[in-house]
């Protein structure tokens, strides 16, 4: 699949990237007040030490955005295999005893003593910058040799068996293909479940819409499905926690104890909410209710109101990136935005999906809303290159290229 870039002046793109940066730095300045909310559950001596700390990593996420919206896209590509490289070693350092730090039996973060990095999400960061790179690179191994529009002038059916058959394979689906497993892979050894399934969506995605053929993306599929369920049947603690969502109630008093709790905040707030630092939930009953559970503190607090405002936030942003990426006319900086907002949307998707009990509950963060530096930062960075790709499409209007013969 391909996104034929249109042709007329994008003269609106301004407006949408001043529409998404408002609704970033809202989403910043409403989980600031959230998580002084969520304080009120901790002693007195402590009440206001999360909101502190989610308040100093501020300026360094407005400043990762401001360097992600100004950094030259074409020099950045030139620094993939440093960020690739400086985010595998994070999530194999994050493994080493002495060095990563362990929380709830997960190796995901490395203690530099006045801060705590999760390697993780610098593997979400450099696959979208690795990965677009890759594509473009390789695009006339992705392409359908029956869209002479493309590359090729021939109508001849593809067919795989013959010599470049098997290089566009390689080329353009075992390479990016294997990318997206070393990253997994990375991730795996803290291990993260849920952040490796967003990785491996993002990643298929950009595929997809680069052109990869569905005879590759389909069988690919159905295998790490077949995969992901076996290890799931094998592994007890998680195999409880991925099912217990399905019965909240009949698991209420161990796995399915936090989303119990969550999803009775939720009835409590009703439409309006019980108002900012009202809640009761999280005084005494909801754990974790400025980090992966944010959301039912938001529903306890400030109703059904708040919560389809935050979810309206999210997919305004994915609309408004959707219409700019149409007027991308190269295909790295279509895949960086897409890669930028599919991050950014499908966590915050994820994370509700699992506060409500639609999906099973895992450790995704809900950005910029939940408590986590490393995750503010990467998801500002995010949200610079996706105002970095409409800025420059913009500022290049798409021109059609000459009629091939």
């Amino acid at each position: 699949m391909i996104i034929a870039p249109k042709q007329e002046s994008p003269r609106f793109l301004g407006s949408h990237a001043f529409w998404i940066a408002v609704i970033a730095v809202a989403l910043i300045a409403f989980g600031l007040v959230n998580q002084y909310s969520a304080g009120i559950s901790l002693s007195a001596k402590n009440r206001t030490a999360a909101f502190e700390r989610q308040l100093l990593y501020v300026p360094f996420a407005l400043l990762a955005g401001w360097l992600a919206f100004r950094v030259n896209l074409e020099r950045l590509r030139e620094y993939r295999w440093w960020i690739l490289g400086t985010a595998m070693f994070a999530m194999l350092a994050a493994r080493i005893p002495g060095i990563g730090v362990t929380v709830n039996g997960s190796w995901r973060w490395i203690d530099f003593g006045f801060f705590r990095l999760q390697a993780s999400d610098l593997g979400k960061l450099a696959l979208v910058i690795v990965l677009a790179d890759m594509l473009s690179r390789l695009q006339r191994h992705t392409i359908d040799l029956r869209q002479p529009v493309f590359r090729y002038n021939s109508r001849e059916p593809y067919n795989p068996f013959t010599a470049a058959g098997w290089l566009d394979c390689r080329e353009g689906f075992v390479k990016p293909s294997l990318l997206i497993g070393a990253i997994c892979g990375g991730i795996a050894l803290g291990p993260d479940l849920g952040t490796i399934v967003l990785c491996a969506t993002v990643g298929g995605t950009m595929m997809f819409i680069s052109g990869v053929r569905w005879k590759y993306i389909i069988p690919t599929f159905l295998i790490c499905s077949a995969g992901f369920t076996i290890l799931i049947l094998n592994w007890g603690n998680r195999f409880r926690r991925f099912t217990s969502f399905m019965d909240p109630w009949g698991h209420r008093e161990n796995e399915a104890y936090q989303l119990f709790e969550g999803m009775i905040a939720f009835g409590v707030g009703g439409v309006t909410g019980k108002g900012a630092a009202n809640g009761l939930q999280v005084r005494a009953y909801l754990p974790e209710a400025h980090t992966d559970f944010v959301l039912a503190n938001i529903g306890e607090e400030h109703g059904l109101i708040g919560t389809v405002l935050v979810a309206l936030a999210y997919l305004t942003i994915f609309w408004l990136a959707f219409r700019a990426m149409q007027f991308s006319n190269d295909l790295y900086r279509l895949n960086v935005c897409l890669g930028a907002t599919l991050f950014l949307v499908l966590q915050a998707l994820v994370n509700m999906g699992v506060v409500t009990g639609l999906l099973p509950t895992k450790g995704i963060s809900l950005p910029f809303l939940s408590y986590g530096g490393t995750n503010l930062v990467i998801m500002s960075c995010m949200v610079g290159l996706i105002l970095n790709c409409i800025r420059e499409a913009a500022q290049s209007p798409f021109k059609p290229k000459e009629a091939r013969a």
